[in-house]
């Protein structure tokens, strides 16, 4: 091979690493956007899934609490013995901190914020109803206490705390189950983008 003959091969290879070596750094950055992105993606859907669980637990903390407080309230309209009144005033300031661990939770979500006002406002409701029927007890007007602990009112209120505590637990659980989703569209999509890449280095 003669001196041109090299000169051009060597020419026409570094015109070759010219233009391979740009592409093959395009296709790295390529592949690192891709993964950022789908972390970026898959965290953010991670971090809405545990939100979610967490205002899902909240809300259930909050209806065996009052079902706490219920039962105590019961107890001790019935039998008069202040044993009860122990976990009825425990289950009332567990109440109070959980109604302040979800209106914390769902300042982010004006939708369920509403919602939520509605269970908030309900659960005011049966407390009060709960307290009066207490003091009355306490000073001895059995027909009174006897006629609110007897009357459906209660109930209804429990049975509206139970349907709109469960309509938030059901908007939690969509949220996880889209969060879900969303972290294994970004795996699927972070899977296609390497091997498309790839494909074309």
């Amino acid at each position: 091979m003669t001196f041109k003959e090299n000169s051009l091969l060597w020419l026409q290879k570094s015109r070759m690493m010219a233009v391979s070596l740009p592409l093959a750094l395009l296709a790295a950055l390529v592949l690192v956007g891709i993964n950022e992105a789908g972390h970026m993606r898959s965290q953010k859907a991670v971090e809405e899934m545990n939100n979610g669980q967490q205002t899902r637990n909240a809300v259930n903390r909050l209806l065996q609490s009052m079902l706490d407080a219920e039962t105590g309230q019961r107890g001790y309209l019935l039998t008069g013995n202040e044993a009860y009144l122990e976990p009825y005033d425990k289950a009332v300031a567990t109440v109070q901190q959980n109604l302040d661990e979800l209106r914390n939770q769902y300042l982010h979500s004006p939708a369920d914020l509403q919602q939520f006002s509605l269970l908030a406002h309900e659960v005011s409701r049966k407390l009060a109803e709960m307290e009066l029927s207490l003091r009355l007890r306490r000073q001895g007007n059995e027909d009174a206490w006897k006629f609110i602990l007897f009357t459906d009112v209660g109930r209804e209120h429990m049975e509206s705390i139970r349907k709109l505590a469960h309509g938030l637990i059901d908007r939690s659980g969509q949220t996880v189950q889209k969060s879900r989703e969303h972290i294994v569209q970004s795996l699927m999509l972070s899977r296609i983008g390497i091997a498309t890449v790839t494909a074309i280095g």
